[in-house]
C-alpha cells in the first residue's frame, strides 16, 4: 500500500515521490536468494565490529568513516559501469533526488555510529544499533503505510531480546555515545526504507552503493581533516588492516549485497535479517579476540 495523501509533514510529502507499486524483482532473484544475500551482508558487518572499534586507536572517527567509505566505493566502480550498460534496466530519469537522499541518510547513519563507537562500549553499541530491527517496521507502517507481515513484530521483539542477552544483560550502563548509537539506528532504519524504494524502482543497487559511499566518504573525510588534521604515516600504517577490511568487506561488499537483496525482501524483513550482525559479531570476537559465550549469551 502506498502513502495516503494529505497527512502532512515532510516525510509524507517525500514519500509521495516513492514508488506506489513495487516492480517485479530482477530475473533469478528469489526470496531465498535475497535472504541469503542479506545474511551475507550481516556477516560482513558483524565480522567488522572489532575493527570498527580498534581503528579508533589510530584514526579520528570521521576520518575512519570517510576513508573506508571511499575505498568501498572505489572497488565497486567497475561493477557499476557494467550495471549501467544493462539494457534491461528501467530508465533512471527522476532518480536524482532519491539517490542523493539515500546517500545523505547513509552518511549521517555511518558517521554517527562511528563516533558513537568511540564513546561507548562495543556491547552497548552492538545492542543499540540493532534497535533498527524494530524501528524499521514501525517507520514503514507510519511513513509508507506498509503493513509488515504478522511474523515481523514478534521476530523484531525477539531479535532485540536476543541481542540484549548477548550483550550480557544488564548492559554496561549509559555512556555518552549511547544516544549517538540510538540516533544511528534511527538513521539506518530510514536509510533501509529509502534503499528499498530506490532499488525496487530503478534497480541500480551498485550505482546507489557507490554514490552513497562516495558521498559519505567525501563529507566525512573533509570534516575529519578539518577537525583532526592529517593523520601521521605511523597512524595510517597501524590502521591499514582495519581500513582495508572495513572498506572492502564491511562497506563495499556488505552494502551492495544489502541493496541487491532489497529488490526482493521488504525493508521490515531486511531490518530483522541484518540484525544477525550481532551473532556474527560475537562469533568474530570469539575467533579473533578469544572471547567466550556464556549460557546467557548462548541463549541470546
Amino acid at each position: 500500500a502506498g502513502p495516503r495523501p494529505g497527512d502532512g509533514g515532510f516525510l509524507e510529502a517525500f514519500a509521495m515521490t516513492l514508488p506506489l507499486v513495487t516492480p517485479a524483482p530482477p530475473p533469478g532473484m528469489t526470496a531465498m536468494r535475497a535472504t541469503g544475500l542479506a545474511l551475507l551482508a550481516a556477516l560482513a558487518w558483524g565480522s567488522g565490529n572489532v575493527a570498527q572499534k580498534t581503528i579508533l586507536l589510530d584514526l579520528d572517527p570521521l576520518l575512519a568513516s570517510g576513508v573506508t567509505a571511499l575505498i568501498g566505493g572505489a572497488i565497486l566502480v567497475p561493477f557499476a559501469l557494467r550495471e549501467a550498460g544493462d539494457p534491461a534496466l528501467p530508465p533512471a530519469r527522476g532518480s536524482g533526488l532519491l539517490l542523493v537522499t539515500v546517500g545523505l541518510a547513509f552518511t549521517l547513519a555511518a558517521t554517527t555510529l562511528q563516533v558513537g563507537y568511540g564513546l561507548t562500549t562495543v556491547t552497548n553499541a552492538g545492542f543499540l544499533v540493532n534497535t533498527a530491527a524494530v524501528l524499521t517496521p514501525i517507520l514503514a507502517w507510519m511513513w509508507l503505510r506498509e503493513r509488515p507481515a504478522a511474523a515481523i513484530w514478534p521476530a523484531s521483539l525477539l531479535t532485540l531480546l536476543g541481542v540484549f542477552l548477548m550483550a550480557r544483560a544488564p548492559w554496561a550502563g549509559l555512556a555518552p555515545g549511547d544516544a549517538l548509537t540510538l540516533l544511528a539506528a534511527l538513521c539506518f532504519a530510514i536509510w533501509t526504507l529509502l534503499v528499498g524504494a530506490y532499488v525496487t524502482r530503478f534497480r541500480r543497487p551498485i550505482l546507489m552503493t557507490v554514490v552513497q559511499l562516495w558521498l559519505c566518504g567525501a563529507l566525512s573525510t573533509a570534516l575529519g581533516l578539518l577537525m583532526a588534521g592529517l593523520p601521521t604515516q605511523t597512524a595510517l600504517r597501524l590502521a591499514l588492516p582495519e581500513i582495508l577490511y572495513l572498506g572492502i568487506v564491511s562497506k563495499g561488499l556488505a552494502y551492495v549485497l544489502m541493496a541487491i537483496a532489497q529488490q526482493k525482501v521488504s525493508a521490515s524483513c531486511a531490518g530483522v535479517l541484518v540484525s544477525a550482525e550481532a551473532v556474527f559479531g560475537a562469533m568474530a570476537a570469539a575467533l579473533i579476540l578469544g572471547e567466550t559465550l556464556g549460557l546467557l549469551q548462548g541463549a541470546g
